[in-house]
């Protein structure tokens, strides 16, 4: 990696939140936690084992089940099928565990930039600020706030896993197949919203009150933007999870699996406005401090590339806040969800 110090000479200005010679040492030892060797170890308790239709612990068992020749040859002579067999989770236990961020120097100084762009972030917007707390946790079951959110810097976050799922043949039978394991993230921040069955034909909308965000990242674009791009979550998830009601409440989906696909349709036109107005503040933010963005990689003059399905609208995000301007495309979205959904697919279109 060769983004280096990246000019950080440009952040010396007239102090603004942090002192302009702490500002400056801060950047620079930011600038390098992408270049540091990645760790397995050691690993933490964040959580114990709790129900959790966690979708990347769900995604990563049906890649493995699929590529597994040995388990259809056993369904076959169990319940027997003839093209296909459908897998469903009936239920998933998650454990998180993290890998603490450990050297101090970098830890400190990425946690009071997440402080000050944070706050850069609520003094622009005129929001509350929404956590409690902002930390760096090095022992297990780091204590979570009762007053409002948690935000948790750590290298990287695991999960280990159980799961019970069911195969089902095209004439009815099935047979439950118990999984295990453990995988590392991929999620480098999350406010995952959870999907609910409360009744028939009825469910609940949630996010946590806490959000993990790694600092193992190959770019220093995404690591500067996890802190914004969480927070922005938790903004307009509330526009978010209003929408998603409403349309519950309007055309009740069958089952739950219809209801998590509409959440899952809606959270990606979520994360098209987030990826634009994140794109928008981290400019006015490095202009600021005389500081040209971030590449997105090395060697890139770019911006980051939607890689995993639910950035699949984030270019069109990116290019639509861009027309709107910050604060425009951040009110329209807070009043009318689908009014920016309009916009974007319009966008598409043309």
């Amino acid at each position: 990696m060769t983004l280096g110090m990246l000019g950080l000479a440009g952040w010396v200005i007239s102090p603004i939140r942090i002192a302009a010679a702490a500002l400056q040492d801060d950047l620079e030892r930011v600038s390098l936690i992408p270049e540091m060797a990645e760790r397995e170890g050691p690993l933490l308790v964040f959580r114990d084992f709790v129900a959790d239709p966690d979708i990347e612990v769900e995604q990563h068992i049906r890649l493995q089940l699929n590529q597994r020749k040995d388990m259809l040859d056993l369904l076959r002579k169990k319940i027997g099928f003839e093209k296909k067999v459908r897998l469903s989770m009936e239920e998933i236990q998650v454990r998180l565990m993290f890998v603490p961020q450990l050297h101090e120097d970098h830890a400190d100084a990425y946690h009071r930039y997440c402080r000050d762009i944070t706050a850069y972030l609520f003094e622009m917007n005129e929001m509350d600020n929404c956590y409690a707390t902002i930390t760096s946790p090095n022992e297990s079951y780091p204590p979570l706030s009762q007053d409002g959110i948690s935000a948790f810097l750590v290298h990287r976050l695991a999960k280990d896993y159980r799961a019970v799922c069911r195969f089902t043949a095209e004439s009815g039978r099935s047979v439950k197949y118990k999984a295990a394991g453990a995988i590392f993230s991929n999620h480098l921040g999350a406010v995952d919203l959870e999907i609910q069955s409360i009744a028939p034909g009825q469910f609940g909308l949630s996010r946590r009150a806490f959000t993990i965000w790694q600092n193992h990242t190959e770019n220093l674009y995404t690591l500067m933007s996890i802190p914004v791009e969480e927070t922005l979550h938790y903004q307009l998830g509330k526009a978010t999870d209003r929408e998603i009601g409403a349309s519950m409440k309007n055309h009740p989906p069958k089952n739950l699996y219809a209801a998590q696909r509409l959440a899952e349709e809606w959270m990606a036109v979520e994360e098209s406005v987030v990826g634009g107005l994140v794109n928008r503040l981290l400019e006015d933010y490095c202009s600021l401090h005389h500081m040209a963005i971030p590449a997105s990689k090395p060697g890139d003059s770019g911006r980051p590339l939607p890689s995993l399905h639910q950035y699949r609208y984030r270019d069109r995000g990116i290019q639509l806040v861009g027309n709107l301007g910050f604060q425009d495309a951040l009110a329209l979205y807070m009043e009318s969800p689908s009014t920016f959904r309009d916009q974007l697919f319009r966008q598409q279109d043309a």
